[in-house]
């Protein structure tokens, strides 16, 4: 039942009796959405694993080491997750979100609408969302406090993740009476759900936890990034592409006004100090301080994730989206280059005082938390800040390495990424050594050999403005490993936070119909290779009566 059926329901001026009154009251459970704090609720799984055994590998420390192994991987921890199982008829699905990057509040709850309001009561599913380790809540070692480096390298990899996802899936199962056995009438399938990063986990669970995940849904997965098979211009080259696709000549009028001012400042018309304060800029990191290069450098960072990140939000692509708006600040011939800059940096800015007066941006909130943090981290599209960023930058300084660099061809001063530079950061950082090909020569999953080293069921999605778009499975790669193209979408807009609406392109809009075709094949496909007739209920040829 949807809401637009629950407000038809409830008439405003109307006598009630006790009986009528409790009926109003059930249809308003009833119309109660997953996203809502009565439904999604806040669980820990108390007996998730700080190290799951079943994962040794002989060239670990852990594995090698008895000592560090009776230390790690008997000891268990607490992951926060959330569940709502509102829609769920056993033996119905089960949609797996995998957490990614970022801490998971409970005012978030389940990221994703259309998964939790569309296609669970489609296919009468529940819904789970585990909160990665380490961010957030869900600390295997206790507390943030408590984690050193040594620990990161041990214990914080994507294997881990899926392993700690295997375990909750495991755990859910056994206490909704869901069988362990695929082969089982009792069998609940499992679909994997992710977005970006939380993208390739997903698809990574089904192709290899085929005995657990029966199929993946993954949207803008950068599976093509951590495979090494996108060259380091591509990311940015993009996101110049678009950025004049959303406004002609943005691209010009941005790399004049920034290559103006690196210019002023290498010739020394105006001081590091008096080209921060035309800037906006109030507090400069005291690394930032030792050069000329290196100022010039991490303020140009800025200006490219912040770029980086208005490309990923631009959906719907119109003039009302920020991507479109600092395009207008860079194309105003009236403000100076500094003051465009300025102009561009006012999300950023804070108050010095207790009054709305002295705004300016404190470049020191920009940052990850950790020693020797710097602006230019792991992932050069932005890592984050505070302790979510110091994560994501060990994440991005381990295995998960991304090449992105600024091209000549860019609307960005050109800045050359190489692996000398990550060694070099992340040895300061974390004592990390970088392995772009671990992953990808340990599973196999480049595109040339995924579907021949077993890949199926697994479904990307990619929307074309998005610059992670370059890095996103674009066409089918079998019969069962498909993608899906929007051509006006941005970085996973099928999964955004909103969910499905009126505001929504025509080609979102038949995208979530297709997706939820395709998921629907999966499943039947699911239940065909044990049983002859199905056993789950699928409401056939139903509209997602969303718009």
């Amino acid at each position: 039942m949807n809401n637009s059926t629950c407000s038809k329901l409830l008439p405003l001026h109307t006598s009630l009796s006790t009986r009528t009154f409790f009926l109003i009251v059930l249809v308003l459970l009833l119309c109660v959405p997953c996203q809502t704090k009565e439904y999604t609720r806040t669980h820990y799984f108390k007996e998730q694993l700080i190290y799951h055994e079943s994962n040794f590998d002989p060239t670990t420390d852990i594995a090698s080491d008895p000592h560090l192994r009776g230390i790690f991987h008997t000891k268990t921890w607490r992951q926060r997750y959330y569940l709502c199982d509102k829609y769920f008829k056993r033996p119905g699905p089960i949609f797996l979100i995998m957490g990614g990057e970022e801490e998971i509040t409970p005012q978030d709850g389940i990221l994703y609408p259309f998964v939790s309001e569309h296609l669970a009561p489609h296919f009468s599913a529940m819904v789970i969302q585990p909160e990665h380790r380490f961010y957030g809540d869900s600390q295997p070692l206790g507390s943030q406090s408590k984690v050193t480096n040594e620990d990161l390298i041990k214990l914080m990899n994507p294997e881990q993740a899926m392993w700690d996802a295997v375990k909750l899936v495991d755990f859910i199962k056994s206490r909704y009476g869901c069988a362990s056995s695929s082969k089982s009438e009792h069998h609940c399938p499992v679909i994997a759900v992710g977005g970006s990063y939380p993208g390739f986990l997903a698809a990574m669970m089904r192709f290899l936890h085929s005995d657990k995940i029966d199929a993946a849904y993954a949207a803008s997965a950068p599976i093509q990034f951590y495979a090494q098979k996108v060259e380091q211009w591509a990311y940015y080259d993009h996101i110049t592409t678009v950025a004049d696709k959303s406004s002609p000549g943005c691209s010009d009028s941005i790399k004049t006004a920034l290559m103006n001012i690196l210019d002023v400042i290498a010739k020394e018309v105006v001081s590091m100090e008096e080209a921060a304060q035309k800037m906006g800029i109030c507090f400069i990191p005291e690394y930032m301080k030792k050069d000329k290069t290196t100022f010039v450098n991490e303020i140009m960072m800025i200006v490219g994730y912040t770029f980086a990140n208005y490309n990923m939000a631009y959906y719907p692509p119109t003039n009302a989206t920020s991507l479109y708006q600092a395009c207008q600040i860079f194309q105003d011939g009236s403000l100076s280059f500094f003051d465009q800059i300025y102009s561009f940096f006012q999300p950023y800015y804070i108050t010095q005082t207790s009054t709305a007066e002295n705004l300016c941006f404190d470049i020191t909130n920009q940052m990850p938390s950790g020693p020797y943090a710097t602006i230019s981290s792991g992932d050069w599209s932005g890592v984050g800040s505070q302790w979510s960023g110091n994560m994501w930058d060990f994440q991005t300084c381990s295995f998960l390495i991304e090449k992105i660099g600024f091209s000549k061809q860019s609307m960005f001063p050109p800045r050359t990424w190489t692996l000398e530079w990550l060694t070099d950061h992340c040895q300061n950082r974390f004592q990390a050594t970088p392995k772009p090909d671990y992953y990808v020569d340990k599973w196999g999953f480049d595109s040339d050999s995924f579907v021949s080293n077993g890949a199926s069921r697994i479904l990307f999605t990619n929307g074309l403005n998005d610059g992670w778009s370059v890095s996103g499975i674009q066409s089918n790669l079998s019969e069962t490993v498909l993608a899906l193209n929007f051509e006006n979408g941005a970085h996973h807009s099928d999964l955004s936070r909103n969910g499905p609406s009126q505001n929504d392109t025509m080609d979102i809009q038949q995208g979530f119909v297709a997706i939820q075709n395709i998921l629907s094949t999966f499943l039947k496909d699911v239940k065909s290779e044990y049983f002859p007739i199905e056993i789950f209920e699928v409401h056939e040829e139903e509209d997602l009566s969303i718009f």
